[in-house]
């Protein structure tokens, strides 16, 4: 491993984090992080929220570079604690920015397509987040991510992927919205992205991390379920999300990988069939 990057994994424990630990650990040298529960015996506990903690880690662990995707995934989750949800989704950055400064570490962060049209708290946070991680004196990366599918080694919880997940398993009807249309994003493209941009020392950026066609969540679970023979009925939410500005010139003029509409779905089907291989 002494030839290879030192990342620190923050956020390790989550869908997402879960699954960049995954699909990155034998491509570099990758230290996961959690917070509450240990999702596997490797991670190591860490409160970004906590400054003094942040710099302790950092220092220790002494990355390369810092991927950052321990964010609340949503605005649902500020409803009944706006102190702890800007804590974690703002706060929290600044400590990590901070930290990586000293250290002189790069910083990798997952922002989202929200921040394209910043209209309620997840959105706005993201937006203010990636100017603070812009200030990170080794370099940055911002990876814009939309609605995240595909499978994670931890599929414990209430993401749209495991929400489809359940039915499979449960052989249940699905209810998905029709109303929300999107450029969804596959996990497995943000772990390629991540390891393109470090391989190539593409720094320094924002960039979006997508499958360019517009679906709403009943399609792709229409797609996602339809090989298994899964019911999927749809519902309409009223969600009035303007479609985000993104296309994929800049990936292609910086030779970046991208990933079709198709191809992620063929990709999920392999998974959810051979789902045993991800157990970390």
């Amino acid at each position: 491993m002494k030839n290879k990057k030192k990342i620190l994994l923050l956020g390790a424990n989550g869908y997402l984090g879960a699954r960049l630990f995954y699909d990155l650990r034998d491509k570099f040298d990758v230290t996961g992080t959690y917070h509450r529960k240990q999702f596997y015996k490797e991670f190591v506990q860490l409160d970004i929220t906590d400054k003094d903690q942040v710099l302790r880690i950092f220092k220790q662990y002494k990355p390369n570079i810092i991927v950052h995707s321990a964010n609340f995934p949503s605005p649902r989750h500020a409803k009944d604690n706006k102190d702890g949800y800007k804590k974690l989704n703002l706060t929290a950055t600044e400590y990590i920015k901070d930290g990586a400064n000293e250290i002189g570490a790069k910083v990798i962060f997952i922002s989202s397509f929200a921040a394209f049209n910043p209209d309620n708290i997840y959105g706005k946070l993201k937006l203010e987040s990636e100017e603070i991680v812009k200030q990170v004196k080794e370099g940055y990366l911002i990876l814009r991510a939309s609605l995240i599918l595909g499978y994670s080694p931890n599929t414990s919880n209430d993401r749209p992927f495991d929400r489809i997940l359940k039915h499979l398993d449960d052989k249940t009807v699905a209810e998905f919205d029709t109303s929300w249309t999107f450029q969804p994003t596959y996990v497995g493209h943000v772990s390629e992205m991540i390891e393109a941009c470090i391989n190539k020392d593409i720094f320094n950026r924002m960039l979006p991390v997508f499958c360019d066609s517009l679906e709403t969540q009943y399609s792709t679970a229409v797609d996602i379920l339809k090989p298994f023979n899964i019911e999927v009925k749809p519902i309409d939410k009223n969600m009035t999300i303007p479609v985000a500005p993104a296309d994929e010139s800049e990936l292609i003029k910086l030779e970046l990988p991208t990933i079709s509409y198709q191809d992620m779905l063929n990709r999920i089907h392999d998974e959810i069939k051979n789902r045993e291989k991800f157990i970390l």
